[in-house]
C-alpha cells in the first residue's frame, strides 16, 4: 500500500510540474511545457471504485494538505506530502498528456483550468486544485529540501575541508600556509602568475603572523579561518581589518547561509553571525566532520554512537543513522557519500547512496588503506601517499605504506596543492600545481 501511495503522490506532483498549471488559470505555451512552478492540494479521490470528496476525506484522514499536497519546482522535480509521508517524483510531457515517475511508480495526468487530474493504474485517481502558496505541510517538511547532489567543485571543496582546509586559490593568489625562517606557520597571501608550465610566485604578504590557519573560508574580500584551532578569526585579503571573532578551542569551521558554524571546546556544533555574535548551539553533543550537504541538512560523525555517521537537519533536529560502525572523513560526490571505516588497524573505502534515506544503499571495498583520509579530485580518488585510481574503479584503491610521502591537501578546478612529508611526519615541502599545464612549484 505504501508503494501505491508514493506512486500516486509522485504522479500528482509530476503532472503539476509538467503542465505548469498555476494561479489565474493560465496554460503553458507548448514550448514551455513543464517549466512552471505550482502548488496543489487534493480535493477528491477515487480508490478501488470508492469516491471521497474533501469533507469525507478530511473526516477520515485529517486535513487535505496532509493527505496529498504537491510542489513543483519548474525543472521537472516534484516534492510533496502523501498521507503524512514525503514524496518525490519527476515528470515529462504536455499538460494534456503527462507522464510521471513517482518513486518508481508510473502515472498519467491532465491539467486544465487550475485543476489537476491524476490516474494511477485502473483503481486510483486524484483531483487536485492549484494553490497560490506552498502548503504548510510541505513547507514544514524538512525532507522537501533534501536533495544531496554535489558537483565536482563542491566535492573538491569538501575533500579539502576533510584535509583541514589549509588553502584557497582565488584570482591568481594562493591563500594559506607559509612558514617563516623560524619554522612557525603563518597565514599568507601568495600571488603568482604562470611562467610556461609552472606557477611563478611573486611577493608574499603575511596576513596573520600569530599562527597558521585551518578551515579557510572566503566570503567577499574576507578570509575566515581557525588560528591553530584556538580562535575563529577573519581578515581582509589585503591584510586589513584583522579580528578575533571567537576565542577558545574550536574545529571544523564552515560558512553556511550567512552564518559561521564550527565545533567548540566540547566538540558541540555551534553557530554565530559573520561578526562572531549571536552564538547558538546547533548540535548539543560531541560530533566530528560536520558538513552541510544541502539546505539545512548536514552529515557528521556521532562520537557517542560508536563514531557512526549521521544525517541531521539543523532547523528541525531530525536525525538518522547513515552508518552503524566507526566511519571517518565523509566526502559527498554526486549522490554518493564516500568514507572510510576502520577495522583492525586498517581503513576500508566505502560509499552510501544518499538519494534514498529509506535504504542508504551501501557498497564497500575489500582492499585496505593505511590512513582514513582520502581526496576526490574530479575523476580520481587519491590516498594519503598520492596513489590514485579513476573514480569508477574506487573499489580497487589500496595503499598500505607506513610512511606518508605525498599528500594532496587542496584541489580546485584549475589548481591543486600537495605536501611532502619527511620520515618523522613533518612537512618537508609544499607545492602549487596547475592542472592544465602539469607543472608544480614549491613555496615557503
Amino acid at each position: 500500500m505504501k508503494k501505491w501511495v508514493s506512486y500516486i503522490l509522485s504522479a500528482v506532483m509530476m503532472f503539476c510540474l509538467l503542465t505548469g498549471c498555476g494561479g489565474g488559470g493560465e496554460t503553458a505555451e507548448p514550448e514551455k511545457e513543464g517549466v512552471a512552478k505550482g502548488y496543489w492540494v487534493v480535493e477528491k479521490m477515487v480508490m478501488e471504485g470508492n469516491e471521497f470528496d474533501k469533507e469525507t476525506m478530511e473526516g477520515i484522514f485529517g486535513e487535505a494538505e496532509s493527505i496529498m499536497a504537491l510542489a513543483f519546482d519548474g525543472e521537472g522535480s516534484i516534492d510533496g506530502i502523501y498521507f503524512g509521508e514525503p514524496l518525490k517524483g519527476t515528470y515529462t510531457g504536455a499538460e494534456d498528456a503527462l507522464e510521471m515517475d513517482l518513486m518508481g511508480e508510473k502515472a498519467t495526468g491532465v491539467c486544465k483550468d487550475g485543476v489537476l487530474e491524476i490516474k494511477i493504474g485502473e483503481d486510483a485517481a486524484f483531483t487536485l486544485k492549484n494553490q497560490e502558496e506552498m502548503p504548510a505541510s510541505i513547507a514544514s517538511n524538512p525532507w522537501a529540501t533534501y536533495k544531496p547532489d554535489f558537483d565536482a567543485d563542491e566535492t573538491m571543496a569538501m575533500s579539502s575541508f576533510m584535509n583541514y582546509g589549509r588553502y584557497i586559490v582565488q584570482d591568481d593568489v594562493l591563500y594559506g600556509l607559509t612558514h617563516s625562517k623560524s619554522g612557525s606557520g603563518n597565514l599568507a597571501a601568495m600571488p603568482f602568475h604562470m611562467k610556461g608550465d609552472f606557477p611563478q610566485f611573486d611577493d608574499t604578504k603575511i596576513l596573520d603572523e600569530k599562527g597558521s590557519a585551518v578551515y579557510l573560508c572566503m566570503d567577499g574580500d574576507y578570509l575566515y579561518y581557525l588560528r591553530d584551532w584556538e580562535a575563529v578569526c577573519r581578515v581582509k585579503t589585503d591584510g586589513s581589518d584583522a579580528k578575533v571573532l571567537y576565542e577558545g578551542m574550536c574545529d571544523y569551521l564552515q560558512i553556511h547561509d550567512g552564518r559561521l558554524y564550527f565545533t567548540d571546546e566540547d566538540y558541540h556544533f555551534v553557530s554565530t553571525d559573520m561578526d562572531g555574535k549571536d552564538l547558538k548551539t546547533v548540535v548539543d553533543k560531541e560530533i566530528y566532520y560536520p558538513y552541510f550537504i544541502c539546505a539545512d541538512w548536514m552529515v557528521f560523525q556521532d562520537n557517542d554512537d560508536d563514531e557512526s555517521l549521521h544525517l541531521y537537519h539543523a532547523a528541525s533536529g531530525e536525525e538518522l543513522n547513515i552508518t552503524y560502525v566507526p566511519s571517518y572523513a565523509p566526502v559527498l560526490d554526486g549522490k554518493y557519500l564516500y568514507y572510510t571505516d576502520y577495522t583492525d588497524g586498517l581503513a576500508y573505502l566505502c560509499r552510501v547512496d544518499m538519494s534514498d534515506p529509506d535504504t542508504f544503499r551501501w557498497e564497500g571495498s575489500e582492499l585496505p588503506l593505511r590512513e582514513t583520509g582520502f581526496v576526490i579530485d574530479e575523476e580520481s580518488i587519491y590516498t594519503a601517499n598520492g596513489i590514485s585510481v579513476p573514480k569508477a574503479d574506487w573499489q580497487k584503491l589500496t595503499d598500505t605504506k607506513d610512511v606518508t610521502a605525498e599528500v594532496e591537501v587542496y584541489a580546485s578546478k584549475d589548481y591543486k596543492v600537495y605536501h611532502e612529508f619527511d620520515d618523522e611526519g613533518l612537512i618537508g615541502g609544499k607545492y602549487l600545481m596547475s592542472k592544465a599545464e602539469g607543472g608544480g612549484t614549491s613555496f615557503k
